[in-house]
């Protein structure tokens, strides 16, 4: 190799290590933070406290729904009671009739019930989820800026085919704990109970 390309080269690999040295990178735990994260849970329960809510309110309509079906069940058996008489059974038919379109349409109102009700509810926890995913970039930003950081890269995350976006790496600080710490800071301290004597 000619002296002259053994310098360039050398001079070119020196620039090169010189500008890697100057990027400081930090990787992130986003799983570990959110679920750490006071207002995960929070939203975990208040998102149970709906669910439980709805399937009380879809309990109901249900037995509602069963005593209406049980009721056409014995006014169907009646219009087809031979031993009442002719005027009788029509009678029985046309409650009967009646009492199957009250089905039909109760049916109908549970089915819309749980089609919007679950809707609702996945756009709220959609919101929800958003809402803290927002809060805690917002303090991975802050800490990486505070720590003069040039990248922060969650080591979760993954790519559009699944597979991990880091792979690999050697010696990055990790700022998961630090962020958790931020993001938790914000927790009120629970109140002591007030003695009485």
């Amino acid at each position: 190799m000619k002296p002259g390309l053994l310098f360039i080269s050398a001079l070119l690999l020196s620039a090169s290590l010189a500008g890697a040295q100057q990027l400081k990178i930090a990787t992130f735990d986003f799983q570990k933070a959110f679920s750490e994260y006071y207002r995960t849970k929070d939203a975990e329960g208040e998102l149970q406290a709906r669910v439980a809510t709805f399937k009380k309110e879809d309990q109901e309509r249900t037995n509602d729904y069963r005593k209406i079906a049980e009721e056409a069940q014995k006014l169907q058996d009646g219009a087809q009671d031979k031993t009442l008489s002719e005027a009788a059974r029509q009678e029985r038919l046309k409650a009967f009739q009646a009492k199957v379109q009250e089905v039909q349409n109760l049916q109908r109102a549970i089915q819309e019930f749980r089609t919007t009700r679950g809707r609702e509810l996945e756009e709220r926890s959609q919101r929800i989820r958003q809402g803290l995913i927002d809060e805690i970039t917002k303090v991975v930003v802050d800490v990486g800026a505070k720590g003069k950081y040039t990248l922060v890269i969650d080591k979760t995350g993954r790519s559009l085919n699944g597979t991990p976006v880091l792979l690999y790496s050697q010696d990055l600080p990790d700022i998961t704990d630090e962020v958790v710490r931020a993001i938790n800071a914000t927790k009120a301290a629970p109140k002591a109970a007030s003695a009485h004597p």
